[in-house]
C-alpha cells in the first residue's frame, strides 16, 4: 500500500470525525487510478470495526465507490485476442492437410478460452465471503450504505458466485420485513439484482425472482411503499411473463393461472400497474 495512502488512513483512525480524513483518503487512493486490494481490505476492516469517520457523509461514498472499483472496475470483461478475431485460415487449412494425411492432428497448447478468461476475472467465493463477513459483523439487515454497494455491483457485473447473490437476496428480504417497508435503496438493490446482467437468468426475470417480488409486494402495505416500487414490480413481473418463457409477447394459461395464485391476495398499487404495464405491452406486440 502506498505511503500516501496509509496516511490517509492513519489519519483517519485517529481523528474518526475529521472531514478532511476522508477527502485525502480519496486523494490518495485514486491517485494510481485503481484501488489495490490491500487498500480494499484495509477499507472493508474499517467498516467493519465502526472504526468509520461518524462526521462526514463523504465515507459512505467512497466505501461504495472503492468496492465497485474493486470488485467490478478492476474486473472489466478482457479483450479478445488477435487470432480469435482474425483466425490463421493458413494455418487451419494445413492442419487438416496433415491430419488428412497422416490421419492424425499435431498437439497444439492451447490457450484459454475467452470464457475462461472471463471467468478467471470474475470475483472468487473468498472475495464475496470477505465482504459478506464484513456487512453482516453488526447484524443482518444490511444498512444504506451496504445496499448501495450491493447494488452497484449487481448493476455492473456479469457474474457473480452464488455466495454474494444469496446473500443480497436474504438480507434485503430481512431488512424489508424486519421494519414492514420498502426504501428507495431497497428498490434500488432488487432492480439490480433481478434486472441487471448478474441476476440468475441475466436481464430475464426467472420464476424465482418474480416469487420474491410478489412475496415482498404482498408482505407490505401500499403506504410503506417507496413509489419506484409499483414501478420495478410492474416491470419486473412483466418481464417475466412476457419475455421469460416460452410464449414471448402474451401471457399463456399456466402463466395466468400463477399470476392469479400469487396476486389472489387482492389488488395493490403494483399490481394495479402490472395490469396497466401488460395491457399497453400484450397490445404493442398483437
Amino acid at each position: 500500500m502506498a505511503n500516501w495512502v496509509s496516511r490517509a488512513l492513519a489519519d483517519i483512525e485517529s481523528q474518526t470525525d475529521n472531514a478532511s480524513g476522508v477527502a485525502a483518503l480519496r486523494a490518495a487512493m485514486m491517485k494510481d487510478g485503481v484501488i489495490q486490494q490491500a487498500e480494499a481490505q484495509t477499507l472493508i476492516a474499517i467498516h467493519r470495526s465502526g472504526r468509520r469517520p461518524s462526521g462526514d457523509a463523504g465515507w459512505a461514498d467512497l466505501f461504495v465507490e472503492a468496492m465497485t472499483d474493486y470488485y467490478a472496475l478492476t474486473r472489466e470483461v478482457p479483450h479478445y485476442r488477435e487470432e480469435e478475431l482474425n483466425p490463421n485460415w493458413c494455418h487451419a487449412i494445413k492442419r487438416t492437410l496433415d491430419a488428412l494425411a497422416f490421419d492424425t492432428l499435431p498437439d497444439v497448447a492451447a490457450g484459454p478460452t475467452y470464457n475462461e478468461r472471463l471467468a478467471a476475472l470474475g470475483v472468487s467465493e473468498e472475495d464475496a465471503q470477505v465482504l459478506i463477513d464484513a456487512f453482516v459483523a453488526d447484524g443482518m439487515v444490511l444498512d444504506a450504505t451496504e445496499m448501495r454497494v450491493l447494488s452497484a455491483l449487481f448493476a455492473r457485473a456479469n457474474v457473480y458466485p452464488a455466495n454474494l447473490r444469496t446473500f443480497a437476496w436474504q438480507t434485503v428480504q430481512a431488512s424489508v420485513l424486519a421494519d414492514k417497508t420498502i426504501q428507495a435503496h431497497e428498490v434500488n438493490l432488487i432492480r439490480s439484482m433481478v434486472m441487471g446482467p448478474a441476476s440468475q437468468s441475466g436481464i430475464a426475470v426467472d420464476r424465482v425472482e418474480a416469487d420474491m417480488l410478489c412475496a415482498l409486494d404482498q408482505a407490505v402495505a401500499d403506504s410503506q411503499k417507496d413509489p419506484s416500487w409499483a414501478t420495478l414490480f410492474a416491470q419486473g413481473i412483466g418481464n417475466h411473463l412476457l419475455f421469460a418463457s416460452g410464449t414471448p409477447g402474451r401471457v399463456d394459461g399456466q402463466e395466468r393461472l400463477w399470476l392469479n395464485e400469487k396476486l389472489g391476495h387482492g389488488p395493490t398499487a403494483a399490481t394495479k400497474a402490472l395490469e396497466a404495464f401488460l395491457a399497453a405491452e400484450v397490445g404493442s406486440h398483437a
